[in-house]
């Protein structure tokens, strides 16, 4: 099993495993996440300790499911803009877009089943989609296989801890079947028909964020503002709001201000101090009210901006 503690949020969101994608940090209470992870047979397993809220979106891998299970109770998560609670499971199917919002420090954990692992005559074996667009689904609350899926990745990681060899053990063959037989019943429960959210088709809101995704990628290293965003998936400012907080949790604004100091912290990581100053960085991403984007820095990532860039001294 490996353990790891991070005190920077880009490091840890570099070790999640099991999906493509990127991560905004929010609402630090804590500047400490931690995760453990353990292998059993090709069947990955995470459980993840974060002492922020942030938004998770990117694509799960192609060859597997991902199951993923809110653990704390008060933080309000939301998959893809359905809300998720404790007796809810998300499951990614593979090589589906997705979104994970969360505001507050928060714990989850998951498990990633290979597609392998469910083929072949096994009557357990899940029912694989044949056609149409992988999705990401919400499961119906299940207080009884939710509490199976906690309990399942708590005792694990707990032996897990006290026995270094259990990866390379016969134990951990009998530990992937129950593995296996969780993360099937999971994927087998019928699912809800996911709602339309805020009065309108459920496709007028997937366009508008893929509109607004493409803008974004196409632009990662500038600014992007709001009315362009709009103008991108050709809506009102007003509709891209409501659609931004039923799938990010958040609105544009405060999306595009997440974006914009994740854009400088990574910029500072990456500069040379004795080539370029704090400023020109904050120039080159659109910031002007120095002092209070700075303060705004020094909240998310816990040091001043001139800190960051500090880091990168050479003597």
């Amino acid at each position: 099993m490996k353990f790891k503690s991070f005190h920077d949020f880009d490091a840890f969101a570099a070790s999640v495993r099991d999906i493509d994608g990127s991560m905004l940090l929010q609402n630090p209470k804590h500047h400490s996440w931690s995760i453990w992870q353990i292998n059993l047979s090709g069947i990955d397993i995470q459980l993840g300790k974060l002492g922020s809220g942030n938004i998770v979106e990117g694509q799960s891998w192609s060859d597997g499911y991902l199951l993923y299970l809110p653990l704390s109770d008060k933080c309000a998560y939301s998959a893809n803009g359905t809300v998720l609670d404790k007796h809810s499971l998300m499951l990614l199917e593979p090589g589906c877009d997705f979104c994970i919002s969360t505001k507050d420090e928060h714990d989850w954990c998951s498990i990633f089943l290979p597609k392998n692992q469910l083929s072949g005559g096994d009557n357990n074996s899940a029912h694989l989609s044949e056609q149409g667009k992988m999705n990401c689904k919400v499961t119906r609350p299940n207080h009884q296989l939710a509490g199976e899926f906690r309990a399942f990745i708590i005792q694990l990681l707990n032996t897990a801890s006290h026995c270094q060899k259990l990866e390379l053990s016969a134990a951990a063959k009998v530990a992937a079947l129950q593995a296996k037989k969780i993360a099937v019943s999971i994927i087998n429960q019928q699912q809800p028909d996911q709602p339309s959210l805020g009065g309108r088709p459920r496709i007028a809101r997937e366009e508008i964020i893929r509109c607004s995704k493409e803008l974004l990628q196409e632009r990662q290293r500038e600014i992007v503002l709001v009315p362009e965003l709009a103008a991108a998936a050709k809506v009102s400012e007003r509709t891209l709001r409501n659609a931004f907080k039923e799938y990010f949790g958040i609105g544009p604004v405060r999306y595009l201000h997440l974006r914009q100091l994740h854009q400088v912290h990574r910029a500072l990581g990456e500069a040379d101090p004795g080539v370029i100053s704090v400023s020109d960085i904050f120039l080159r991403y659109g910031v002007w009210e120095f002092g209070r984007f700075s303060l705004r820095y020094k909240t998310l990532f816990g040091e001043y901006p001139s800190e960051t860039l500090r880091k990168n001294k050479k003597f």
